[in-house]
């Protein structure tokens, strides 16, 4: 019981600490200079921006919905016990970085935590379809439209929910799939374990 207690405090600890400091990074513009991934910046050796890269975002509206299904996912997660999180948000932070670094020459500025809520919403459909076998279709269901939101806006190139305002920026669903396959690979990881 102790236990559990400590994970649940951690977890929701975590999830504060990501909407916080992405709020933070949002409103003082030079912080957010200094998170952001900047291919030419981290080939000079900042490489703490592949990590807070997901910090950064370009528009109030990409913050807000980047910050709701985080945080609502994220608390979710938390309140139905699941463990693992923790790795969903590591993969989800480090991992697309490391891609566009090695991958994507041409992409020069990234930002924003869409990565780490798809890979969040993937996580806790997945743990509950796997915990419930009354409510399994539903939480896969869930999951069907989160990837059929990733096609759509692979297919017309501009986010669904998030705006750009006065900076134009354009959606990477590639950050999506990379969350949900860091969801896989959490929950395999946490199965392994257990």
């Amino acid at each position: 019981m102790v236990r559990q207690k400590k994970i649940i405090t951690l977890g929701i600890i975590l999830t504060s600490m990501i909407v916080i400091l992405a709020i933070i990074a949002y409103e003082v513009p030079r912080l957010s200079d200094l998170l952001v991934y900047d291919r030419q910046a981290i080939l000079s050796g900042e490489l703490w921006r592949l990590l807070t890269a997901p910090l950064v975002h370009f528009s109030a509206s990409q913050l807000f919905w980047d910050v709701v299904v985080f945080a609502v996912a994220g608390l979710a997660i938390i309140a139905s016990g699941f463990r693992g999180f923790w790795l969903v948000c590591v993969f989800g932070a480090i991992i697309p970085g490391l891609i566009y670094l090695l991958s994507f020459p041409e992409l020069e500025r990234y930002g924003g935590l869409s990565g780490l809520a798809t890979g969040a919403v993937a996580y806790l459909c997945l743990c509950s379809a796997q915990k419930s076998k009354k409510n399994r279709m539903i939480w896969l269901g869930l999951l069907m439209a989160t990837g059929a939101k990733i096609i759509v806006e692979t297919a017309m190139g501009v986010p669904i929910f998030a705006q750009a305002e006065s900076i134009p920026f354009r959606v990477l669903p590639s950050a999506h799939l990379i969350g949900i396959i860091g969801a896989c690979a959490a929950i395999k990881m946490i199965n392994a374990i257990l």
